[in-house]
């Protein structure tokens, strides 16, 4: 019978060298605190971060659609609510107009006043963005949407707004479509139009009571349109609040995954490290001792 001393100390060699492969796995572990350096060595915990990390990618791009949307809705809502006053202040003066007995110097500062308050609302729909866009302007909003044409204005933008995604499934509109606020018949811009003809008169003739009660109710009617899309604001700014809260949440609990798919537990792996140092250790002595030892001195 052929007797070998070589396969017990080739078995312990082998031993050695996993443990010290373990060793260093853990070692790097511990320096980089990832709990792999390669997607070979755990393919299903690779395919999960690769999952979530798309995830957590797709997420950002909602909140950065949400914030630009949020922003361009804030600052129309700021230039509808100052536009707001100037139509309020345009009705009182209208009012005014309408109660009182007028001479050369009041009716002059009447038709002043109403002047500068329609400039002042053409001003604000013509407004633009720090790229030079006209907000108010749709889709065509290279061009002012308000310009003037052989004394009356004219009315060039459209209501086509621009949409933002902010979820797979879910766009919400981030301009306001003001063609209707001044609008009476075909005319976008009839209440400026017919402010501007009723300033050029004033100067030939008082206004009669029913020309003001007329534009008095247009007016009114300009506040209403005005504060229902600032309303119309204030609901998508609602949605985009609500839907910033839950990816907020999101991102948190996508982070925490990443950190338990990715990131070494630290206590744990050096209790993992000591153990296989000592394994090591145990069974380097051992092997020692074999290599020391031959069957054939028993024999």
């Amino acid at each position: 019978m052929r007797i070998s001393s070589l396969s017990q100390p080739q078995r312990m060699l082998a031993t050695l060298e996993a443990g010290n492969t373990q060793i260093q796995k853990l070692q790097d572990q511990l320096a980089t605190q990832q709990k792999q350096s390669l997607p070979s060595e755990d393919p299903l915990n690779a395919a999960r971060t690769a999952a979530v990390t798309q995830q957590q990618a797709i997420t950002a791009q909602y909140q950065q659609n949400i914030t630009s949307a949020n922003d361009a809705l804030t600052g129309q809502d700021t230039l509808l609510s100052s536009m707001s006053d100037l139509v309020l202040s345009l009705q009182d003066q209208l009012r005014s107009m309408n109660n009182s007995t007028q001479s050369a110097s009041t009716t002059a500062g009447y038709s002043a006043q109403l002047s500068s308050l329609s400039e002042g609302i053409v001003n604000l729909l013509n407004s633009q963005d720090a790229q030079g866009h006209y907000i108010f302007a749709g889709s065509n909003n290279t061009q002012p949407p308000v310009v003037k044409a052989d004394g009356k204005y004219q009315w060039q933008g459209n209501d086509e707004t621009q949409s933002v995604q902010v979820g797979q499934q879910q766009r919400i509109s981030a301009g306001t479509a003001v063609t209707a606020l001044f609008a009476q018949g075909s005319d976008p811009l009839s209440l400026l139009n017919k402010i501007g003809e009723l300033t050029q008169s004033m100067s030939q003739s008082q206004p009669s009571t029913a020309t003001l009660s007329a534009l008095i109710q247009q007016s009114s009617d300009a506040s209403d349109k005005v504060s229902s899309a600032r309303a119309s604001i204030g609901s998508r700014q609602n949605q985009l609040t609500q839907l910033s809260d839950m990816y907020t949440d999101l991102s948190a609990a996508n982070s925490e995954v990443l950190s338990h798919l990715q990131s070494t537990d630290t206590a744990e792996t050096t209790l993992q490290l000591q153990s296989w140092m000592k394994t090591v250790e145990y069974s380097s002595k051992a092997y020692g001792l074999m290599n020391q030892f031959s069957l054939f001195d028993v024999i």
